[in-house]
């Protein structure tokens, strides 16, 4: 059956003449009734600087050169910067900063990409870890041919409070501005028990943390609890070698020399894989004589209950990930018992990524 629409303000008048007089106020009614147009307005995606607008930044912008670029995943890639004149002085920075990163032409009105410095502060090179994100431009920049980005420059500005060593836990004498290098210190930091949380691309401010804490003494014990993509289960059967950064955590805990104190351990998700928490599957990888345990599933916030064990007083969190977890764990750790762990604000740092 067909139907023929007819749009209710165009019946003419002449015709509602020959409809019953109740029925034709009715039809008058909703022609003159405005119609209601929708207020929602779509949502508005914020940039990196709009996101930490409350954080702190320095001054300064500093032009670096892109020297090498390194494939580490089939989408991340690894940039070391390093300073465009000879008798440029270091940038200082903090291990868990991350930088405004602004690419040619200069000067321009563009909004800057925010990236992650991975390597610590006493490193020659600053390394950026950047992941594939067409609709970011900064990003799609960094995603160019490595042949037109090499030895090409780009600026950045150091920002971020999520570092290491944690400001409101250090010692009157131990404190210094979060846009400063660390200092090398003898000092033991004021916390005994270091647990890192990472999920995903969450691991690139600890992995600086992590290199830093390896060229320091005394060390605080570390746990890391590593959430991660493991699609193939290649993770599982000992392929650690596109696992962002793990194949460098490994060679952190399991150093011949000076091994940091702690341990490991991984969360690993495949695809339409178990994510409930009361269907565990254990098991361990071994590699470099360190035993790395393993779950099938996401962190838990009872996992980093755990790894805090004993610890709630002398204890420093370290979160980095999504904003679901972050929020979660964050709010977890610290209401007060018997509704979270009660561990003081002050000791639980987080950091979100989108």
């Amino acid at each position: 059956m067909n139907l023929m629409i007819i749009k209710r303000s165009s019946l003419p008048q002449s015709l509602l003449s020959h409809i019953s007089p109740k029925i034709s106020q009715i039809w008058l009614q909703i022609v003159q009734t405005p119609t209601k147009t929708s207020t929602m307005t779509p949502a508005i995606k914020t940039t990196h600087i709009d996101r930490t607008a409350h954080e702190p930044r320095d001054n300064s912008l500093h032009e670096l050169l892109i020297t090498t670029i390194t494939p580490i995943t089939p989408a991340i890639r690894l940039f070391h910067l390093t300073p465009s004149q000879p008798s440029q002085p270091p940038i200082s920075f903090l291990p868990g900063q991350w930088v405004d990163l602004y690419y040619p032409p200069f000067p321009s009105c563009q909004k800057p990409g925010g990236f992650t410095i991975t390597s610590p502060p006493s490193h020659p090179h600053m390394e950026l870890a950047v992941q594939q994100s067409p609709l970011n431009p900064p990003a799609a920049y960094l995603w160019q041919d490595p042949s037109t980005l090499l030895h090409t420059p780009v600026r950045i500005r150091i920002g971020g409070s999520f570092t290491y060593p944690p400001q409101i836990l250090s010692r009157p004498s131990e404190q210094q501005p979060l846009l400063s290098s660390p200092r090398s210190s003898s000092t033991p930091p004021n916390f005994k028990k270091l647990v890192l949380v990472a999920g995903g691309v969450g691991i690139n401010p600890l992995i600086s943390i992590l290199s830093h804490i390896s060229t320091t003494r005394p060390q605080p014990e570390i746990t890391l609890l590593y959430s991660l993509k493991d699609p193939n289960s290649k993770i599982q059967s000992g392929d650690t070698s596109q696992a962002l950064f793990l194949d460098r955590i490994i060679n952190l805990f399991s150093n011949q020399n000076d091994p940091l104190k702690g341990n490991i351990k991984l969360f690993l998700t495949t695809t339409g894989g178990p994510t409930n928490t009361n269907n565990i599957s254990t098991n361990e990888i071994t590699t470099k004589n360190l035993s790395i345990p393993f779950e099938k599933r996401r962190i838990s916030l009872s996992d980093v209950s755990n790894a805090i064990g004993e610890h709630k007083d002398d204890v420093a969190v370290y979160i980095c990930g999504v904003p679901s977890m972050t929020d979660q764990f964050v709010d977890g750790l610290t209401s007060p018992s018997p509704q979270g762990l009660g561990i003081d604000k002050s000791r639980v740092l987080c950091e979100k990524w989108w």
